[in-house]
């Protein structure tokens, strides 16, 4: 994993830990340190999957994307009404057609 990947998953378990330290020393007096380690893995785990989610996506969407180029950009992007009119319609409306 990249170094990144492993910051957001160790800056997730910490901020985690910190957490679930101050909600049970708030809520119940003292701190079960098996849950706030298990609490810790359980979000550090879920980062990292979620990391490797995220870039092998990124990584699968970019070698199946069409290469777009200067000389065939406009065939990759739709058409809008401030592009020059809409596709489709040749005549101007009028009030014989019910079109005004």
């Amino acid at each position: 994993m990249e170094r990144r990947g492993i910051a957001e998953a160790g800056g997730a378990a910490l901020v985690s830990a910190l957490l679930a330290i101050a909600a049970l020393w708030l809520a119940v007096g003292y701190v079960d340190w098996v849950l706030v380690a298990s609490t810790a893995i359980g979000v550090a785990i879920a980062a990292a999957a979620n990391y490797r989610a995220r870039t092998g996506h990124a990584d699968a969407v970019a070698t199946e994307a069409p290469e777009v180029t200067a000389d065939n950009f406009e065939d990759h992007t739709p058409v809008t009404a401030g592009d020059g009119g809409t596709e489709g319609i040749e005549a101007e409306p009028s009030v014989e057609d019910g079109r005004t």
